[in-house]
């Protein structure tokens, strides 16, 4: 009995000194770099974005998207992690593929925000017609757009950015296209929680894309959307879609 007593107590004062000097200062370490972590991020954006080759390698190309996917794209509730972590992928995989020519971005990014577009006046005459109990055959492509649009939000900015002048295209002018995808975005909400959907009433925008193309893009994206990452091959599928014939 004395060996046993004497042998937990030695168990107690070893976890003791685990615990004063390897656990307890590993948890503030950890928690002090959760703190810190954000803002030292936040810098190496900024940094990134005022060099030459901020498109110049897939590192650089993350940070140039994390800016404006964080800072400017407000995501609807009923988007997931899921969906964001889509929207950085695609954009990622299109700039990269793109070497930083702001001709093939934009060409990109017009070809999606057709594809919203068309998506959201379906979704919104389909659920439109359709009784609460579809509420949840919603989800899925409510989800799936809001990849979409919130991706085509970030590649506007990375074309403006490296093109120097604000996007325009068909009936769209300065910033009418961002404004576009933000109304988008907040009516996804409606769109998949309210029984009842408002109307969609924003005007059409009349851009210059092949239906056909628009089309594929749209299914190249939801199939990208509903594979789990990494998805390579969907997604190449998608980027291959968005940027055929834009080189």
């Amino acid at each position: 009995m004395a060996g046993s007593g004497a042998g937990l107590r030695r168990w107690f004062f070893a976890l003791l000194v685990w615990g004063a000097l390897i656990y307890i200062p590993l948890r503030i370490l950890l928690e002090a770099f959760q703190t810190i972590a954000p803002t030292i991020r936040q810098r190496l954006i900024a940094q990134t974005a005022i060099r030459a080759d901020r498109y110049g390698s897939r590192a650089a190309i993350e940070l140039m998207v994390d800016g404006p996917l964080g800072r400017s794209v407000i995501m609807p509730r009923i988007a997931t992690p899921a969906q964001h972590a889509k929207a950085r992928e695609g954009a990622v995989a299109i700039l990269e593929r793109a070497h930083g020519d702001s001709a093939e971005v934009g060409t990109a990014a017009v070809r999606c925000l057709a594809s919203v577009e068309r998506w959201m006046t379906h979704l919104a005459s389909w659920s439109a017609a359709q009784a609460a109990g579809n509420i949840q055959a919603r989800w899925a492509d409510v989800r799936a757009l809001v990849g979409l649009a919130a991706t085509t939000e970030v590649l506007i900015a990375a074309y403006e950015d490296g093109a120097g002048s604000q996007l325009s295209t068909g009936s769209l002018g300065g910033s009418a296209a961002t404004a576009y995808l933000e109304a988008c975005l907040d009516f996804c909400d409606q769109l998949a929680l309210d029984a009842d959907v408002v109307p969609w009433t924003e005007p059409g925008l009349r851009l210059n894309v092949d239906p056909s193309l628009r089309d594929q893009t749209r299914a190249a994206w939801k199939a990208f959307s509903e594979t789990p990452s990494p998805a390579l091959e969907a997604r190449k599928a998608f980027v291959d879609t968005v940027l055929a014939g834009a080189d």
